[in-house]
């Protein structure tokens, strides 16, 4: 259920791409999106250092997941993006 629900918080962001490499997961976002400055500062904040801008594209995000199973990893995914709606 997670990843459907992945999906259409992603097209509400306007998400380009979500890739997942060793325990990273890279958010890009379409040119257009529009997402409050503020919610993503917020959740970069609380995050303790799991949710940090990418220096190098500033459309691009990236979620510390570590070594955790698939169903978590997918449920923490969706709870981050979730407070960008």
């Amino acid at each position: 259920m997670s990843l459907a629900e992945i999906r259409i918080i992603a097209k509400k962001l306007a998400i380009s791409t979500l890739k997942e490499r060793s325990g990273v997961v890279t958010v890009e976002f379409a040119r257009v999106s529009d997402i409050s400055i503020e919610k993503l500062l917020r959740l970069i904040k609380e995050s303790s250092g799991r949710v940090n801008l990418d220096a190098a594209k500033p459309n691009v995000i990236k979620l510390s997941t570590g070594k955790i199973g698939l169903k978590e990893k997918s449920e923490f995914i969706r709870e981050q993006l979730e407070k960008l709606v």
